[in-house]
């Protein structure tokens, strides 16, 4: 009895005050068992319950002590350290460079979240204008510019739908099966719409809607934007997965004022407009062999505006992947394999993976990526891209890149 209201009296007072109470309630539970009042034995299971109890409390955000924005907050990142060798038939580029993403989501009530994350990248211009690239290419010792990498409000009036507003974060406003029309690093300007919802034990049906600003519209021009939206449907049952999407990307840039970036190569020709079909598919087979994981995807795009450009209107991407379903720890690896083919015409210069001939249409060839996990969350990859012009000469360019990754 005398125990039990030993452990009530300050599981309560570490509730109350907060987790810096809590770390000050050992020295308490120690005082009491030196004056024979309680055990050492019992004394460390007031420690141990009283920890645990302040710990749920803050993972439910029911600590009356901390404001509740503070309890559900999350956050992670990444660093990533590369050696990048470019080459074509007459010359050989080597890189060195570092990637750095930190990022903090969290819920001041329950319906609202606010998100934002911080990326490294290189400084052009006014700012940074290459929303492709996260990285920093080591030169001169200089310090790693960071910029705001997304950063929006997200509200959701019901659970199976999502409202979001700003910068949003990049994979969260479309489903992409490859990078074939979005690069991974561009996290757009807008207004996002997601609802998902299970529609059966085995299927769920989702559907993606955004709008996101090119420009701002000034000298009487209307300004450039984007419009998506985005049903589809997955499917899973055992082993097996299956997830298809069929977007329509619509680009408004003709007589618009489009910015292009550093190097000039972004977001052209804007002499046209972009109105793309894309359909994209992706099939997974889990313990195929040994627990390892088989999967097949596919992307495809097709500009249906040809009132300027009457040809190279298409693309895509197909490929597999094998291995370790999640690279996580030591031991697990997977290969991906994909072959890719971007006509001039089909999306707008560089929105897509900046790494396939510099995200530059009227390109193909193949990339293979090679990943192995090295330690808890620790990674090393290895990603090869063999690329050459479609019409033309052929122009070919190699490009390897070396990773070591660390997630937390």
């Amino acid at each position: 009895m005398k125990f039990s209201k030993v452990v009530s009296v300050l599981v309560a007072a570490a509730f109350l005050s907060g987790t810096s109470f809590a770390g000050e309630v050992d020295k308490l539970a120690n005082m009491l068992a030196e004056k024979g009042l309680i055990s050492y034995g019992e004394a460390q299971q007031v420690v141990t319950e009283t920890k645990e109890s302040t710990r749920q409390l803050t993972a439910s955000g029911l600590n009356p002590t901390l404001p509740a924005w503070i309890q559900n907050m999350s956050i992670k990142g990444d660093i990533r350290v590369r050696h990048q060798v470019d080459w074509d038939g007459a010359n050989t580029r080597n890189r060195e460079r570092l990637r750095l993403r930190f990022g903090i989501e969290t819920r001041p009530v329950e319906s609202i979240k606010a998100a934002f994350g911080i990326a490294s990248g290189a400084l052009g211009g006014s700012g940074d204008k290459n929303p492709t690239s996260t990285n920093h290419t080591f030169q001169s010792f200089n310090k790693v510019p960071l910029f705001i990498d997304y950063a929006y409000l997200q509200y959701d009036p019901v659970s199976c739908l999502k409202i979001s507003g700003g910068k949003v974060k990049g994979g969260t406003h479309l489903w992409n099966p490859t990078d074939l029309i979005w690069d991974t690093d561009i996290n757009p300007d807008g207004f996002a719409v997601n609802f998902n919802k299970s529609a059966g034990s085995k299927i769920n049906i989702f559907a993606n809607a955004g709008w996101y600003i090119l420009n701002e519209g000034r000298n009487g021009r209307i300004m450039p934007d984007t419009y998506i939206i985005q049903p589809g449907i997955s499917f899973a049952t055992g082993n097996f997965s299956a997830k298809f999407g069929l977007s329509y990307q619509q680009f408004n840039m003709k007589d618009r004022e489009v910015v292009s970036n550093e190097s000039g190569s972004y977001l052209l020709p804007n002499d046209s407009d972009f109105r793309c079909i894309n359909p994209g598919i992706e099939l997974k087979l889990k313990e195929v062999i040994a627990g390892l994981t088989l999967g097949i995807f596919g992307d495809y795009v097709k500009n249906t505006d040809d009132t300027v450009h009457k040809n190279n209107l298409e693309g895509r991407v197909f490929g597999f992947q094998f291995g370790s379903d999640k690279i996580a720890e030591f031991g697990t690896w997977q290969i991906k394999a994909m072959n890719r083919y971007l006509e001039e015409y089909a999306v707008p210069l560089g929105l897509g993976d900046s790494d396939a001939y510099g995200g530059k249409g009227n390109s193909k060839g193949y990339e293979v990526i090679l990943t192995l996990g090295i330690a808890k969350n620790l990674s090393f990859g290895f990603d090869y891209y063999q690329m050459e012009q479609i019409d033309g000469s052929k122009n070919p360019k190699s490009l390897a890149q070396f990773d070591l990754n660390y997630k937390f």
